[in-house]
């Protein structure tokens, strides 16, 4: 009979460590890694990052995103060009405008 338990207890540890040391899924990692319990903590060893790989992939994202770019063409560019400037001219007159009349309240008042 002890020679029975001895062998259940040492299966139990043997499929215990199986599994600890399988590859799972990490909570918010995204990512297989692999788990190692260490006295009740979990310490997971995250794979080899292929930055390579992941900046070649970005700078194809980048050009993709560039082709669905709207380019203005010259006409357009003219137009909205002008309309920022006489924007800009409207806004500084009233500022001006707004200035020169309170300051004329203040002399008045002063």
């Amino acid at each position: 009979m002890a020679l029975i338990k001895k062998q259940e207890n040492s299966s139990k540890k043997e499929r215990s460590n199986k599994e600890e040391s399988k590859k799972t899924l990490m909570p918010g990692s995204g990512k297989k890694t692999k788990v190692k319990r260490d006295s009740g903590r979990v310490v997971a060893k995250k794979d080899k990052i292929n930055r390579a790989g992941q900046a070649k992939k970005f700078f194809r994202g980048v050009l993709n995103e560039l082709k669905k770019v709207h380019w203005l063409n010259s006409r357009e560019v003219i137009i909205y060009t002008s309309v920022v400037l006489l924007a800009v001219v409207a806004v500084g007159c009233l500022i001006w405008l707004f200035d020169s009349v309170m300051s004329l309240f203040l002399r008045l008042i002063i």
